[in-house]
């Protein structure tokens, strides 16, 4: 899935060929892969994706999102995460569910937007891993978002969108690759405060269930674990984030799921 900027810039470069409409969707051949393009929609309300993917010969391995990242206090930055709703609905996706994750995917993502920032110019925007939020909700492939914001000031910053442009191109060309031990997040701030343990290669990061997520419960432990292409060895536990009795459920779930617990202070 593209934003109208990486679209035009696949374009440009002649990469994009139409194949057909099916829907709300144009479906174009990229490089050999599946490039969807949503008419009319927010990304994060194409939750009919996974039905749109099964009318079509491929099976996508996974699915990378390009979009613009909007917070409530703009600042410029690049990220990426998983989606999914650790409750209620509130921004696309189905109440109480979470998108299949893969940690290599949204890490080597992450790192790389974080080392080519300078090479465009944009020393001055930040990069983060974000927590497991909004839709669409797609169970069976796993999902990566990697996003452009805050603000429509930096939305027309046409250097991020070419940075974008040249991050997915790495991956498509099998490029963008991770394989460090594969990890998920328990009490920390949305935006992910590990950089320094994954620029270094200590984890790649799936799942992340930050500190405002209360209660956490013992389904939302299992669903992390669970919904990751690749199973984790250890979860970060922000351990003074959360309460005495929630530490207690994280330690016992993740003991019982052979989670090696690291304690975050």
């Amino acid at each position: 899935m593209v934003s109208r900027g990486v679209f035009e810039l696949f374009n440009r470069d002649g990469n994009l060929r139409y194949r057909m409409n099916l829907g709300d969707y144009e479906v174009y051949d990229l490089k050999g892969n599946l490039a969807f393009y949503a008419l009319n929609k927010d990304i994060v309300y194409l939750d009919d994706l996974e039905e749109v993917i099964s009318r079509v010969q491929e099976r996508p391995q996974e699915l990378i999102f390009v979009s613009r990242h909007e917070m409530r206090n703009p600042r410029p930055m690049f990220t990426s995460h998983v989606t999914g709703n650790w409750g209620a609905a509130e921004l696309g996706g189905r109440p109480n569910t979470i998108s299949l994750a893969n940690p290599h995917t949204i890490t080597a993502f992450y790192r790389e937007l974080c080392r080519i920032r300078p090479d465009y110019g944009l020393e001055n925007f930040e990069c983060h891993v974000e927590a497991t939020h909004h839709g669409p909700t797609i169970e069976s492939i796993p999902v990566t978002f990697v996003e452009q914001g805050s603000s429509e000031r930096e939305w027309l910053i046409s250097r991020g969108w070419e940075l974008l442009h040249y991050v997915v191109d790495e991956f498509l060309e099998g490029k963008l690759i991770s394989n460090y031990e594969p990890a998920i997040s328990i009490g920390d701030l949305h935006y992910l405060t590990m950089d320094n343990r994954l620029i270094n290669g200590e984890a790649d990061v799936g799942h992340a269930i930050p500190k405002y997520i209360t209660p956490i419960t013992r389904e939302m432990i299992v669903k992390a674990v669970n919904m990751m292409t690749h199973r984790p060895v250890k979860a970060y536990v922000s351990w003074k984030a959360i309460d005495s009795e929630a530490r207690k459920l994280v330690t016992e779930v993740l003991n019982e799921l052979n989670v090696k617990v690291i304690k975050r202070t």
